[in-house]
């Protein structure tokens, strides 16, 4: 196993250990609901875990994963060298305590101004040091993420190492990303101009794309880390700042922006990009509309700097322009995912007959995931719907979780079921695979099902209820919950029995 495979495998392996985090933090919390373990945390710590399980969950294993996975395949597809594995190993480390860090800030320090950050509650209601170690935890992950697509770029436009510079990747990456030299020949009179981004891999083009938004997602949240550092500091120095000095419907839509641009890059373009990537090698024939999926991407990438605003169409304040604006593009992006799923089904189709291996199976349950949470989506992205379902568990639920569990997580799985084998040589059980397919899809459908009908009746999110109100839906959010942990079970059984914990740890060592 040479270094590129243990890196990948580090970042995978400890981004599986943060999902069984992230499931012991959602079950505890589904069991609080239904009013059991109320004597061993208070609310207090149930709004502690509520705030640092999106960070666990997708920080800690979605990023992980989708790093260690484009750590391998990217440099695998173009046929070249990861432009450093030094850089890789440290923004492991920095990801790695990152995430650490931020858990403990709730765990230890009790953080609990939920994952919204809304201003001026982190400063106002919570001790300056948990906010500091709040502060510290969220830099250093976004410190490892701005190190991952530094790589990326670099593997992807460098073509030689400390051949270019950073002024050469940047050019390569704005042009290519936005088409600009398409749109300077169309300026120019140029006629049937190819643009550049034709000669690389439409993976490679996904991931490009993708990059962009997580890029700017990372820079506006580590801002947004800064600043709460900053008051933070201030307050144990006993020189607290006013909160007026930062106007909060200006902060809400900055944090928006920026949030909701990990959705657009990690979850629709990243999921793209693999899909693009698996099905084609999945069932040996070319992508269908591998030219026009390009222009999918890229209006994939220019809908989502303009979504945000579907996050504040309950808030009165926000003009109403920007509200009817985020239902418009919102709109759009329906197409574009609609789009994606009819080229890798078409792909698919145009194949037969078509073995369905097990990465294949993850991958088509993936698109129904999506096709469930996104319709979701779309549903709450009306001013009129979004007024009745905006706070309540409707958005977390049924378009929230099961878009990330049964729609992103299935196509992570899908990515390990397949690139651990070409790895390490040894293919996972299948059958034990299927089960963890049934358990883990059918867990996130009745969790995340269960959750929005509870929101459709009224019940709050991010509240906890004392008197057994919403009680049955809550039941049935545990028992989803506990089809996914059987799930997640047998496939660390699966994992281990394949290749031993002996071949796990080489992974670790250098």
């Amino acid at each position: 196993m040479g270094p590129r495979e243990k890196l990948a495998l580090r970042y995978v392996l400890t981004a599986v250990f943060w999902l069984g985090v992230a499931g012991i933090e959602g079950m505890l919390m589904r069991l609080r609901l239904i009013n059991l373990l109320t004597d061993i945390y208070v609310p207090e710590h149930f709004y502690s875990m509520m705030t640092v399980h999106p960070y666990v969950g997708i920080y800690g294993w979605a990023y992980m994963a989708v790093m260690g996975a484009f750590y391998y395949l990217v440099p695998k597809v173009l046929n070249k060298e990861l432009y450093s594995e030094r850089v890789a190993d440290i923004s492991y480390w920095v990801m790695t305590i990152g995430v650490l860090v931020t858990w403990l800030s709730g765990f230890l320090f009790g953080f609990a101004a939920l994952y919204t950050l809304y201003w001026p509650l982190p400063i106002e209601r919570f001790p300056p040091v948990s906010v500091l170690v709040f502060s510290i935890g969220t830099i250093m992950i976004f410190s490892s993420v701005l190190m991952f697509f530094f790589n990326m770029f670099a593997t992807i436009f460098l073509p030689s190492r400390g051949a270019g510079g950073p002024g050469f990747v940047a050019k390569e990456l704005l042009t290519l990303a936005f088409n600009l030299d398409k749109i300077k020949a169309v300026g120019r009179g140029i006629k049937n101009y190819l643009p550049k981004v034709y000669s690389y891999p439409v993976f490679i083009v996904g991931v490009f794309r993708g990059c962009v938004d997580t890029t700017l997602n990372a820079l506006t949240m580590a801002a947004i880390s800064v600043l709460l550092g900053i008051y933070s500091i201030a307050g144990l120095l006993n020189l607290p700042l006013p909160t007026s000095l930062v106007d909060p419907l200006i902060y809400k839509n900055v944090f928006w922006w920026g949030l909701d641009l990990i959705a657009d890059g990690n979850v629709l373009i990243f999921t793209a990009a693999t899909w693009y990537f698996l099905v084609p090698v999945l069932v040996g024939r070319k992508l269908y509309g591998e030219q026009v999926v390009r222009t999918v991407i890229l209006a994939d990438l220019v809908l989502s700097l303009f979504v945000w605003n579907h996050h504040m169409l309950a808030d009165t304040p926000q003009p109403l322009i920007l509200q009817i604006q985020g239902q418009i593009f919102t709109w759009g992006e329906l197409i574009t995912m609609g789009l994606t799923m009819f080229s890798v089904l078409m792909t698919i189709w145009l194949a037969r007959p078509v073995k369905y291996s097990t990465p294949l199976k993850f991958l088509l349950f993936s698109i129904l995931g999506y096709a469930i949470g996104g319709s979701a989506g779309i549903i709450q992205a009306n001013y009129a719907l979004n007024r009745y379902l905006h706070n309540t568990q409707w958005v977390i639920g049924i378009h929230g979780h099961v878009q990330l569990l049964a729609g992103l997580s299935m196509t992570i799985f899908a990515v390990i079921y397949a690139v651990a084998p070409m790895i390490t040589g040894k293919e996972l059980d299948s059958k034990l695979a299927d089960l963890h397919l049934v358990f883990f899809f059918a867990g996130a459908l009745v969790m995340g099902l269960s959750m929005g009908f509870a929101g459709v009746e009224g019940m709050l999110r991010r509240t906890i209820y004392f008197n057994g109100e919403y009680f049955g839906y809550m039941v049935g959010a545990a028992i989803g919950g506990a089809l996914m942990a059987i799930g997640f079970l047998i496939f660390l059984y699966n994992f281990i029995r394949t290749y031993s914990f002996k071949a796990v740890l080489i992974a670790f060592k250098k």
